[in-house]
Parts: C-alpha cells; structure tokens; sequence
C-alpha cells in the first residue's frame, strides 16, 4: 500500500482492523503511510483505555451508590426497631399497669 494521506491511510485501516493492521506494519507493508498507520493504531489504543477506565470508574460509583443505599435502608430498620421497640415497652407497661390494677382492687 503505498498512500500519503492520513485519511487513505485510517480508512484502510479501519477496514483492516487493528490486528492486521499490526501485523502489516510489523511485515513493513505500509510504507510510506507508516506513521500514521501507528498514529491510528495508538489513537485506538488510548481511546479503548480511556472507555476501559469510565467504565471501572462507573462500576465503582454504582457499587458506591448500592452501598449508601444499604446503608440507608439499614438506617431506616434500625429506626423501625427502635420504634417497635418502644412501642412494645409501652405496651408492656400498659399491660403492668392493668394487672397493678386489677392487683389492687381483689385488696
């Protein structure tokens, strides 16, 4: 392939592929396009690490935002326990109370 436009140049290899486009500039096959058959290959490569680190960065904001949402609804339980809870002391006393009183009327 002998081409001295970068544009030839990234359409034949986007035909290519990234593989083949390896291996021909490994085997010397562009030659005159050369550089810019790497400039491609490299735009790819930093374009695919930069995709592979938003996705590891939204992995890790959406496991964030799952653990303060079980946080929150852990809060929440445990301010439901403490409702019941006292809810069920309240009615312990309650029932105290009733049997003090009946207690207190057979004296």
């Amino acid at each position: 392939m002998i081409t001295d436009s970068r544009e030839d140049v990234r359409r034949e290899c986007e035909k290519l592929g990234e593989l083949v486009v390896q291996a021909r500039l490994e085997s010397g096959h562009f030659e005159t396009g050369k550089a810019f058959a790497w400039e491609w290959l490299l735009e790819r490569y930093y374009r695919r690490r930069r995709e592979g680190e938003s996705e590891e960065r939204e992995r890790g904001e959406r496991a964030l935002k799952a653990v303060e949402d079980s946080a929150s609804a852990a809060r929440a339980a445990a301010a439901g326990a403490r409702s019941a809870a006292r809810w069920t002391m309240l009615a312990a006393l309650v029932a105290a109370a009733a049997v003090i009183v009946s207690l207190a009327r057979y004296w």
